[in-house]
């Protein structure tokens, strides 16, 4: 398990340059050709580098290589988050499409199969939550792909990944308002606590 962590950590810190490059042309809608990325700081690239090894290592503890492109997906849409609030289609579908076909590989159709009730599943708990609640949409799409690695990982992991991430982002939330950088009304980047859950959800089923 500590090996895989290590080469995940490894994979995705080594491609963070590219994914910090990702954070610039993705947002940007108009960009037709965004997979090429655009010229990113030096502190943009430390930034996602931090952010590329934490998700990395936490994805290879789970041993399973659906996981780690996963994490190269959620890096570069964390970073975008906490920035724009935004969870851009192009790198949700691609972590839910990528994740679909990779879980698939191993030819294990019963879990492939809860894999996608996970996502439905989740899918269908964010979109009510986001009728009453402050979710935007974008959450509730990402929650789809996530629910994918969640339903893999078996159905307890579908709960705990979901309050996990509700615990993780109310715990943010909270010190952002005690820290006087928030208010009741401030929206909050949402998309990483509930990847972070879910990344954290398979190591404690």
């Amino acid at each position: 398990m500590l090996a895989f962590a290590i080469v995940s950590g490894a994979i995705c810190l080594g491609l963070s340059p590219y994914l910090a490059r990702l954070t610039l042309s993705v947002p940007d809608r108009s960009d037709r050709r965004w997979w090429r990325g655009r010229t990113a700081s030096a502190p943009r690239q430390a930034a996602t580098a931090g952010t590329a090894l934490a998700l990395g290592v936490l994805a290879g503890l789970a041993r399973q290589p659906a996981f780690v492109w996963l994490a190269l997906c959620a890096t570069p849409l964390v970073v975008i988050d906490l920035e724009h609030h935004r969870l851009p289609d192009r790198l949700v579908l691609s972590a839910g499409i990528g994740g679909a076909l990779l879980l698939a590989l191993p030819g294990d159709w019963g879990r492939w199969a809860g894999a996608l009730l996970g996502a439905a599943a989740v899918l269908a708990a964010l979109a009510v939550l986001s009728l009453v609640g402050h979710f935007g949409f974008g959450d509730v799409k990402l929650g789809a792909a996530l629910g994918l690695y969640l339903g893999w990982s078996g159905w307890s992991s579908v709960l705990d990944g979901l309050v996990l991430g509700f615990v993780l982002g109310g715990a943010a939330a909270l010190g952002l308002l005690m820290a006087g950088r928030a208010g009741r009304k401030t929206a909050i980047a949402f998309g990483p606590w509930l990847t972070l859950g879910a990344l954290l959800a398979p190591l404690i089923a």
